[in-house]
């Protein structure tokens, strides 16, 4: 064991002149290497230019193209840091145009640099297909699945905020959209107001783009309440000039359910109930059903009476 101590401390005696030594050969040996010719693959990005405006592309088009180079290894380690491209010029382009990739096209291999273009490794063509851009603004379509808990209810439709999204890119896809939709998600047993934030699905085309990730939402969840409301006028459309009809009896009564902050602030008023004068003829007899219309989020059942007589005076 004190033998090993030894050696150990025989060693951190002049560990500083060994590290020099370890780094010099390494140094020596990437200098060598790196003055060697090698063949090496690169991937260049291609950049567009001359682009007609007001035009966008319709598909993407790749970023960039495997190119071989050929070089000193210390010549080709700087050109990977170095700002290169394929330039593809889009001055003459109407609509489409399939371009075949040559190794004159790349553009910043710097002068007095010893690295040269030897083959498009690929893709050896890129076809572009140009489109007019195109904007609108689209209504937003619920995916959301509101589940309340036992004894509550769901008041209303879910709201966003925006109620709406700018949507471009090429015309011919443009043209057929007429929403955008929301993720699915599903919220269960909820028992109160949800106020929350979801992204909107990405469009079926790349070169579409919404001009929103994510809106805003919120839905309206109250306790299930009910009230019986009485004395509701029953009255009569359609009637012809020259004519007084007379309803018998004159109101009805009825159940309501709904959520509780909506009940506390219904009014008879708010409930409508008519027979249409026109339509008489479809009932037997002189049992006629009135039509009774209710705000949003609001049920009824229990409606006394179920029928009316109509008395004509001409």
């Amino acid at each position: 064991m004190k033998i090993r101590v030894n050696r150990y401390k025989k060693w951190l005696n002049n560990y500083k002149v060994k590290i020099f030594s370890l780094l010099s050969a390494l140094f020596l040996w990437f200098y060598v290497v790196t003055d060697n010719r090698f063949n090496h693959t690169i991937q260049v990005p291609v950049h567009l230019v001359n682009r007609p405006q007001e035009w966008i592309l319709q598909e993407p088009i790749p970023s960039r193209i495997k190119v071989q180079f050929r070089g000193s290894g210390k010549d080709l380690l700087n050109f990977l840091y170095r700002e290169k491209h394929i330039e593809l010029d889009l001055d003459q382009v109407r609509r489409e145009k399939t371009f075949a990739i040559t190794t004159d096209m790349i553009r910043g291999i710097p002068l007095g640099m010893a690295v040269t273009p030897q083959r498009i490794v690929g893709p050896d063509s890129v076809t572009v297909r140009l489109d007019r851009l195109a904007e609108k603004n689209v209504i937003i379509r619920s995916r959301i699945a509101i589940v309340p808990a036992d004894g509550y209810i769901q008041v209303g439709d879910v709201i966003f905020e925006p109620d709406s999204v700018l949507v471009s890119g090429p015309e011919s896809y443009v043209s057929q959209i007429t929403e955008a939709v929301t993720d699915s998600q599903e919220f269960r047993s909820v028992i109160k107001r949800i106020e929350d934030k979801i992204p909107l699905s990405h469009s079926a085309w790349e070169t579409v783009t919404y001009g929103l990730n994510s809106v805003g939402f919120r839905a309206d969840i109250q306790r299930i309440g009910e009230r019986m409301i009485t004395e509701i006028p029953v009255t009569v459309a359609g009637v012809p000039r020259g004519i007084r009809v007379i309803v018998v009896p004159s109101t009805l009564s009825l159940r309501v359910q709904g959520g509780v902050n909506i009940l506390s602030e219904l009014e008879r008023d708010d409930i409508v109930a008519t027979i249409d004068y026109r339509r008489r003829y479809q009932y037997t007899g002189k049992r006629i059903p009135a039509k009774i219309d209710v705000p949003e989020g609001i049920t009824f059942s229990d409606v006394w009476p179920e029928y009316f007589e109509l008395i004509v005076e001409r």
